[in-house]
């Protein structure tokens, strides 16, 4: 069964459909998301709120593929996670 999670980035509200048992990973995606772009905003570098969603994205990516546990990348969960993050993005530059 899927639900509704409600969501705040860069000041906006978001409603992300979710299923039940990922609602944990999903606020925390969520915040890891926040933690990225407030990180960005600090720096000041990165004018704009699609440039610095895309740094974001970039960001978390790299972290993503620069993982690794015996050489290997990690991929449980990782999918779904970039998947709602995709959609975020989405919905953030709708």
């Amino acid at each position: 069964m899927t639900k509704q999670i409600e969501a705040k980035i860069l000041g906006r509200d978001f409603s992300v459909g979710c299923p039940e048992n990922e609602e944990e990973s999903l606020l925390k995606s969520i915040n890891y998301l926040n933690h990225k772009i407030e990180e960005i905003q600090k720096d000041g570098s990165v004018i704009g709120v699609d440039k610095t969603l895309i740094m974001a994205a970039l960001n978390i990516t790299h972290e993503y593929l620069n993982q690794s546990n015996n050489g290997e990348i990690h991929t449980i969960g990782y999918k779904d996670k970039l998947t709602q993050l995709n959609q975020i993005l989405d919905e953030a530059l709708d």
